[in-house]
């Protein structure tokens, strides 16, 4: 029954995020493609090789526990924080001595440990997988969707720094990006970002960062985001 009464309001927002897709599409620009490539291996993954002139070395690898996989002719690989680009570059390096034309298609089949967590104004805030390319629209609409209180406009992506560093916090408007507004960044989500949609009225990051993240999230996020107010992007 919840579905249905929030169904108007997730299908206003997915009509317009299929329209600002569009926009970007028409623009010329490829997202979902600049996502996979930027998708870094994570333990748990399943890596899926296809070699082009050599489908006898077709392997299904699951990256182990200690960040690494095992292929033919190549041994052990570590492989964890690695790109896809940059794995096939790897791949096909090794085995250039070896084989005569060693081009290799690599896919992802599902995420093993990576996450992203939205909260605040969503209707189902928490954890949500990251299986392959996700934006902050895409994770938002993930959560069923924006609450009428939301403020799209204010939209924060905390990503986590090192150890004893700050955070990087991105500012997204995501109100013009669901309207197609040129210019207008939907950002790519990496491993363990939080997405915190504020409600409308509430100024400063300080308030959002206190109100949301430290108090509404529903789990815990096992380590933690410095927050730097200066390094809040526009």
């Amino acid at each position: 029954m919840t579905f249905f009464r929030h169904f108007p309001a997730m299908f206003a927002l997915l009509l317009l995020a299929l329209g600002a897709s569009g926009a970007a599409r028409a623009a010329g620009t490829a997202p979902e493609q600049a996502a996979a490539a930027a998708y870094q291996v994570a333990r748990g993954d399943e890596l899926i090789f296809r070699f082009i002139y050599t489908p006898e070395l077709n392997i299904n690898a699951v990256v182990r526990s200690d960040g690494r996989i095992s292929l033919p002719l190549i041994g052990d690989l570590a492989v964890q924080g690695m790109t896809v680009q940059q794995l096939i570059d790897l791949v096909q390096g090794r085995l250039a001595e070896q084989v005569k034309r060693p081009q290799v298609v690599i896919n992802i089949n599902g995420a093993g440990s990576q996450r992203v967590f939205v909260g605040g104004e969503v209707f189902r805030p928490g954890v949500q997988p990251l299986v392959g390319p996700l934006t902050a629209l895409q994770a938002v609409m993930a959560a069923e969707g924006l609450r009428d209180t939301a403020q799209p406009a204010e939209v924060l992506v905390l990503r986590r720094a090192a150890p004893g560093a700050p955070s990087t916090v991105l500012r997204v408007d995501l109100a013009a990006v669901m309207a197609g507004t040129a210019g207008a960044e939907d950002p790519l989500l990496m491993p363990y970002d939080v997405v915190v949609v504020p409600r409308s009225g509430i100024a400063g990051v300080g308030l959002w960062v206190d109100q949301y993240l430290r108090r509404a999230l529903p789990f815990t996020l096992g380590f933690s985001y410095n927050l730097d107010r200066a390094r809040v992007s526009p």
